[in-house]
């Protein structure tokens, strides 16, 4: 026993040693910290993740990684039938596919909309079938299915106001965030589709009209409209806002021939001057240039179940179909990584996950009962109970899931090794059905806390995510190096997994959640906490231009920094003496922070200029930690960071 003991522990001091050494591989000495403090954690990263075809940060490597051990599991089970069948089914279907075609997805359709799409006419010259009796409506409506949103119309599963459990299908305009056509992509479009350059740009000009004369509208809405959430019965709606036939519409959404009267619809910002205008608009365009915008943009949305891949390339093309296949079916996906890799794992994983987790929530009351916010009691009793039924999710997997359940979920689709786009098609109709079935409000397999539907492109991140009820989602694909394993000292397990769980702690609180009560409901007394935000919304703004959207990410990053500090070096029974003593040059403080901007490391000249890369609520990773981490009280302490220097913050900002 005693023998067994010192192997271990020499075992475990080699693991760390080696890990330590990868992270400090990682930095590049010869920046200053306190001039660049990213560049200094992290300046090297790109040497040692240089699969740059890959990935280009952190969060790419660990999705990478991810993939590669689904990839493997499929591989070798591909025979065993079930569930396998199914995603070795639409996995080779997809990476077989030589020359995307998105034409076929419209092919495909034609059936099921009744229509003929203007484009694929033989006469090009002669009048489209469909110019007389173009429904768009119920066009619109069986487009949902497939995942077009927020064309004439947006739509969302939602929740009521004051019963968020219960769900309600809510209404509202044309988004005004949705992606505009771009004239000259138009035209090469309708070129490929074979027309001549004359009718392509004759064409093209309507459908920009349509587009400019919609965004108008759009923008009028936006500027002009009170932000209201009002719920109607079907009844209700269709004498209050009568411009459209919104029993047609839920007829063919729905699948029902008689949508119930009762259904409960929440309108958002909908009003009887925009659906004027609407139609107003649409009835002076012809039906097959409506039919256009709505194929175009179909095209737009369809485009991104495509799998990217090169010429000879078929290594990325195999990763990318394993990741449309993880927002497909994720259920699936989450049961065979459990059965084939975590679960061997799960009960030492999960229990210091939770530890943590708990250590955190300790942390974040004690900040809370220091009251720097000036909270009266009842807005403190409010910010308690919702920290203390903040849940932790482990893996997005109902408990004692079996391979029995999960073919009765799956029971409707019927994929083929040999048909790409009939595959996607079902799974994005699957989802979507799902989804719609929420209305319902009726008892599924599983309750609401044991396995949540999310959006397909939430699905296909690892990242952990703070979810509507109430709850921190970690998927199991950042549970594994080098961003967790229960061997990591304490001090490391705080520094970064900790933070990153400490910063979707703080989206509970964040600027759109704190308005939610732990049931989910919408509560007043949380708008009150938030006009005690405006110091520190002052205060940061004073500090650094960002856009609104990333005052909530911001507010994360240092409340989440604070938090995974403080439950490390502020306890004595967490601070091990072993992991006090300076590492070389380093000191505990600065290891952990260096040890915290691990998870954002990137190749920063390939994210610079790569198209679409920014992540807009984020922003980029340099910008990010330069801007946000020297606002920790010991930051410029640690690194001796004095005035003058681009990391000395004058004046740190505190939320709570």
């Amino acid at each position: 026993m005693c023998t067994w003991t010192l192997v271990r522990s020499r075992q475990i001091k080699e693991f760390n040693e080696r890990f330590l050494q990868q992270m400090l591989r990682n930095m590049n000495e010869s920046i200053d910290p306190c001039e660049d403090f990213y560049g200094y954690a992290c300046g090297k990263w790109s040497e040692n993740y240089n699969d740059s075809d890959s990935y280009l940060d952190m969060p790419g490597y660990m999705e990478y990684k991810y993939n590669l051990q689904l990839l493997r599991v499929l591989k070798m089970e591909q025979k065993q039938g079930g569930i396998y069948e199914q995603l070795w089914a639409y996995y080779a279907s997809c990476v077989d596919l030589t020359s995307p075609a998105i034409n076929e997805f419209l092919h495909l359709l034609e059936g099921e909309l009744q229509l003929e799409w203007p484009i694929f006419r033989s006469n090009q010259n002669a009048t489209w079938r469909n110019e007389s009796q173009f429904d768009w409506l119920g066009t619109l409506a069986k487009l949902r299915s497939y995942g077009l949103n927020g064309v004439f119309i947006s739509q969302d599963a939602n929740v009521r106001r004051d019963n968020g459990s219960h769900y309600v299908l809510m209404l509202a305009p044309q988004s005004a965030e949705a992606t505009p056509f771009n004239e000259q992509s138009i035209q090469d479009l309708y070129l490929a589709f074979g027309l001549d350059k004359s009718s392509a740009k004759q064409l093209t000009a309507k459908l920009m009209q349509l587009e400019w004369r919609l965004g108008n509208l759009t923008l009028q809405s936006v500027n002009s409209s009170i932000s209201s959430l009002v719920e109607y019965t079907l009844s209700q709606l269709q004498q209050r806002l009568p411009q459209l036939d919104w029993r047609h519409y839920l007829s063919n959404l729905l699948l029902e021939r008689q949508p119930d009267e009762q259904l409960l619809l929440q309108v958002h910002s909908l009003n009887a001057s925009y659906l004027q205008q609407l139609q107003l608009i649409l009835g002076q365009s012809s039906n097959e240039t409506i039919c256009y915008y709505l194929m175009f943009k179909l095209i737009y949305a369809l485009n991104t179940e495509l799998p990217m891949s090169s010429e000879g390339d078929t290594k990325s093309q195999s990763m990318s179909c394993v990741q449309l296949l993880r927002g497909h079916m994720p259920l699936a996906i989450h049961y065979i990584y459990e059965t084939h890799n975590y679960g061997k794992r799960r009960q030492q994983t999960d229990a210091a996950l939770q530890q943590l987790q708990h250590k955190l929530r300790f942390e974040f009351e004690r900040l809370l009962l220091e009251n720097h916010l000036q909270l009266g009691k009842q807005e403190q009793a409010y910010v308690l109970e919702e920290l203390h039924s903040l849940r932790l999710k482990i893996g997005n997997l109902p408990p004692h899931l079996t391979k029995q359940q999960l073919l009765e979920y799956y029971k409707q689709l019927q994929l083929r090794p040999n048909d790409f786009y009939g595959n996607t098609l079902q799974l994005l109709q699957f989802y979507n059905r799902r989804e719609q079935q929420l209305l319902r409000n009726k008892p599924s397999v599983w309750s609401s806390q044991d396995y949540y539907q999310l959006a397909g492109v939430v699905e296909r991140s690892s990242s952990p995510v703070k979810i509507f009820q109430n709850a921190v989602l970690v998927p199991q694909g950042y549970l594994q190096l080098p961003l967790f394993d229960v061997r990591l000292p304490m001090l490391h397990r705080h520094a970064q997994f900790g933070f990153i769980l400490a910063h979707e702690l703080q989206h509970a609180f964040d600027l759109f959640h704190i308005v939610y009560d732990a049931r989910g409901n919408y509560n007043a007394t949380g708008s009150e906490v938030l006009q005690h935000f405006d110091n520190f919304i002052s205060c940061y703004s004073n500090a650094h231009n960002v856009p609104q959207l990333q005052l909530s990410e911001s507010m994360a990053d240092l409340v989440g920094l604070r938090l995974a500090f403080a439950s490390y070096f502020d306890h004595k029974e967490t601070v091990v003496a072993s992991e006090q003593r300076p590492v070389g040059k380093f000191t505990a403080q600065q290891l952990f922070f260096i040890n915290s901007v691990q998870f954002l490391c990137a190749n920063m000249q390939q994210i610079g200029v790569a198209a679409g890369s920014q992540d807009v609520e984020h922003g980029m990773h340099n910008e990010r930690v330069n801007r946000n981490w020297p606002h920790h009280e010991h930051f410029a302490s640690t690194f001796n960071c004095t005035v003058g220097q681009a990391m000395y913050q004058p004046q740190t900002c505190r939320l709570w």
